[in-house]
């Protein structure tokens, strides 16, 4: 389908949609993802009958949502396979942000469509890249999450998730952490400025003006914050699915212990504190207490 006919059709469905406000415990229960469950089955046909109406541009059925309880055997991966929609359709609806979300237990609701749910008031880095470039319908519904949570989503019908999306979620992309700066000593083996021994870098060293604001390279909580003979004045920010961010050699410390900070925030100045031959900032991403390059892992570098 040609794009601007896609666009039409995109703008008539969100017209036509009806989300009912109401306890996330009154949503239909989903027992198995089988034709056996009368329920399942007739998920199934309103999403088959979406994407036959989608391509012929008739009217589709209201928007309807059911809820089922994550089984053993159950990932986000299969469980969108087996009702067949993209995975960031659950992903945005459920606010999930990591692939761990998807707990054995765990209720989650399904959609009898395919999609992006964009909530209006964002509050995880994910919602706030969804939510940055996406054109906004005329009118919200509120979806009841869980445990009495209520958001307001607009919901986009067959829109799907850019790679940049797709690669926050997933755990796997984080933002450069100065508005500028130059790099001058990269990730591996290099010989160490004090002593002049080889050493293995487990980080990045970006060279920039003292005073100069350090960004969160990511959302996440603040799990450390310092100062050491080597690091200077340091922060280390925990992250979701097993990433850490260390920041070090800082001017200043402008976030406190336990704070959450979203992408972006700034969270401390450039320095030349601890080991530094001069302004700038030693930066490193862990997964799992594990280093890794972090320039295999910052948008755009």
């Amino acid at each position: 389908m040609h794009s601007a006919k896609k666009a039409v059709l995109s703008t008539l469905l969100t017209a036509l949609l009806i989300i009912p406000a109401f306890s996330a415990d009154n949503y239909p229960l989903i027992r198995s993802l089988n034709r056996s469950d009368l329920l399942f089955k007739q998920l199934s046909e309103d999403i088959r009958q979406y994407y036959v109406s989608s391509e012929n541009e008739s009217p589709v059925p209201p928007l309807i949502i059911f809820k089922y309880l994550l089984q053993k055997e159950d990932s986000l991966f299969s469980v969108a396979a087996r009702l067949n929609i993209p995975i960031e359709t659950l992903v945005t609806l459920n606010r999930f942000t990591s692939p761990d979300d998807a707990v054995v237990g765990k209720k989650i609701l399904l959609p009898n469509m395919p999609g992006i749910f964009v909530n209006e008031n964002p509050d995880t880095d994910l919602e706030y890249i969804v939510a940055s470039w996406r054109r906004r319908g005329n009118d919200s519904k509120e979806i009841t999450i869980r445990n009495g949570e209520t958001v307001k989503f607009f919901f986009l019908p067959g829109e799907t998730f850019h790679t940049v999306e797709r690669s926050f979620f997933f755990g796997v992309m984080f933002r450069f952490p100065l508005p500028k700066g130059v790099i001058t000593s990269r990730f591996g083996p290099r010989l160490q400025p004090f002593t002049g021994k080889e050493e293995f870098h487990r980080g990045i060293d970006i060279a920039a003006p003292e005073g100069t604001g350090v960004m969160a390279s990511r959302g996440g909580v603040v799990a450390e914050i310092g100062n050491n003979a080597v690091c200077g004045n340091f922060i280390l920010l925990d992250h979701e699915s097993g990433y850490e961010t260390k920041y070090c050699h800082l001017k200043k410390i402008l976030v406190s212990l336990h704070q959450k900070v979203r992408s972006g925030i700034i969270i401390g100045e450039v320095g030349m504190t601890g080991m530094a031959t001069g302004p700038h900032l030693h930066f490193e991403i862990r997964e799992r207490g594990k280093n890794r390059d972090p320039l295999l892992m910052i948008q755009g570098k």
